[in-house]
């Protein structure tokens, strides 16, 4: 459905529906649109129903052209906390104007619009067509996933510098990292496979924006790469800590099952000399006197002694540790 053209340079401002205009061309903005602004979509534009729902409830990401418009619907990462969570944005791209509908946190598409309101000279520049609004709006909501990219890659970088230390399981900061990787991958796929298709807008502009649109899709070509590289990484740093907490767990143990081992003489030799029968140095065959009164403890000392040095040669012949 064709919108009726606006008068040239004016703006209007409510509590949701936003719109300033320059020459031909209308922007409409909707923060944390609502059922009754999708109402008003329908009546005023004529938009198809399941494309509002999309808007509202929509995890799907789709660029699809509707003839008189091309639908965007597309899921950027925002970072809050150090978590990672999905915001959904739709785009309704006609020849003379632009609806947008965000969440009311996404500052990159409020701040754009607050600036060609009141900036003339930026109005001029950045509303040359709808498709080319449309270019500006999304290739800063891309600049802004690089700055979360580094976000990542410096918790990566402090991983590196600790898990090879080999001294305790770094597993807890692992799987956090792993699990932001995780949630970039799955807004950043859908992205790499759509972006290519906003290029349909271009019938939109009388001006040829391919370039435009291609340096869109190289950069998110380059994020998806290096999502693909945090991912391969943190892989490895999840199999080092794996081996290394492994290696620390058979060292416990094989000090553990030396030590024990080294005790199986002297239990032997104790529970012998325990025995309630004559032996060197007992009551019966009269007391070692070489070492006094602790002659008999120190024979037996020995004995224990003796087996445990031999075990403790041939173990380490043996590289058992």
């Amino acid at each position: 459905m064709a919108n009726p053209v606006p008068p040239p340079a004016s703006r209007t401002v409510g509590e949701k529906f936003q719109s300033v205009v320059d020459g031909r061309l209308k922007w409409v903005d909707i923060a944390d649109p609502t059922s009754v602004d999708m109402e008003i979509l329908q009546r005023d534009y004529g938009f198809h129903p399941l494309d509002l729902e999309d808007c509202m409830s929509g995890k799907v990401t789709k660029v699809e052209d509707h003839g008189e418009h091309v639908f965007i619907l597309l899921h950027f990462p925002e970072e809050g906390a150090g978590i990672i969570t999905s915001n959904r944005i739709a785009m309704f791209l006609g020849k003379d104007y632009l609806v947008t509908l965000h969440p009311g946190s996404i500052k990159v598409i409020s701040d754009l619009f607050r600036s060609v309101s009141v900036d003339e000279k930026k109005r001029a520049e950045i509303m040359r067509s709808s498709p080319y609004l449309a270019y500006q709006i999304l290739d800063r909501m891309i600049d802004c996933i690089f700055s979360i990219l580094e976000d990542v890659q410096g918790s990566l970088d402090d991983l590196e510098a600790v898990v090879f230390e080999e001294k305790k399981s770094f597993s807890t900061p692992i799987n956090q990292a792993r699990r932001q990787i995780a949630r970039l991958r799955r807004i950043v796929v859908p992205l790499r496979l759509y972006v290519p298709d906003l290029a349909k807008a271009q019938k939109f502009s009388d001006e040829n924006l391919s370039i435009y649109f291609s340096d869109i899709n190289h950069k998110i070509n380059n994020i998806s790469g290096t999502v693909d590289e945090m991912k391969e990484m943190v892989e490895i740093y999840k199999d080092t800590d794996f081996v290394t907490s492994s290696n620390r767990t058979n060292d416990v143990l094989s000090i553990l099952t030396i030590l024990f081992t080294l005790t199986i003489p002297a239990t032997l030799l104790s529970s012998i000399y325990g025995m309630n029968i004559p032996l060197p140095g007992g009551l019966v065959t009269g007391p070692l006197e070489f070492a006094g009164p602790y002659s008999s403890l120190l024979v037996i000392f020995i004995l224990m002694l003796i087996p445990a040095v031999i075990m403790v040669w041939y173990f380490r012949r043996a590289g058992w540790f």
